[in-house]
């Protein structure tokens, strides 16, 4: 029996060319990444606050640090870690991704998953560059494409990723492998 938790993302979808799985809303799931991420184990950075750090603790036995700007959120987040008895694995700190107070190559991989449309669009280069420099292996990016985006966020004040500007920065930082689902894409920037 394959297993997926050792495949990088061209060879999982290779054996799986349907797709990443989705949930019922269409948002590709946070344990697929994890598990064609190959995250066992890892030390792991996971940009805003949210389940994928209980489920990368929990499921893939990571060290995780979460991350938010949000103090409130990031309280709910710690609560919800408490409730699953994952308080020791998972760090929750205050921190703008635009500016990490991380030094460089301090985590295994870093997530960012659905948050770069959170961050004014003059930032998002500088958010790349920052969660590039505190990677030792890879960052994943995982983001809504104008459909998803559409279906999520159409009536907020963020403003939506421009998707081929993501792909091409993140090509100017290293290797870059892309998935595209329904209301998500995935780039994976490898190094």
């Amino acid at each position: 029996m394959t297993d997926f938790r050792k495949l990088h993302l061209k060879d999982y979808i290779k054996m799986h060319p349907e797709k990443l799985k989705e949930d019922a809303e269409g948002l590709i799931e946070r344990a697929e990444i994890l598990r064609w991420g190959n995250v066992n184990n890892k030390v792991l950075l996971d940009v805003g606050a949210g389940p994928l750090a209980i489920i990368a603790a929990r499921d893939f036995n990571c060290t995780v640090t979460n991350i938010d700007v949000s103090e409130d959120a990031l309280v709910d987040a710690k609560r919800d870690a408490e409730k699953e008895g994952l308080a020791e694995q998972i760090v929750f700190e205050h921190e703008d991704a635009t500016s990490l107070s991380y030094p460089n190559g301090s985590f295994d991989v870093v997530i960012c998953y659905g948050v770069l449309h959170h961050i004014e669009p003059e930032g998002r280069r500088k958010c790349l560059h920052e969660l590039h420099r505190v990677a030792k292996d890879k960052v994943i990016i995982v983001e809504f494409t104008p459909e998803g985006f559409a279906e999520f966020h159409a009536f907020s004040s963020y403003k939506h990723v421009d998707l081929d500007w993501l792909e091409l920065e993140l090509n100017s930082l290293g290797e870059v492998e892309t998935y595209s689902g329904t209301l998500m894409n995935v780039y994976t920037l490898s190094f």
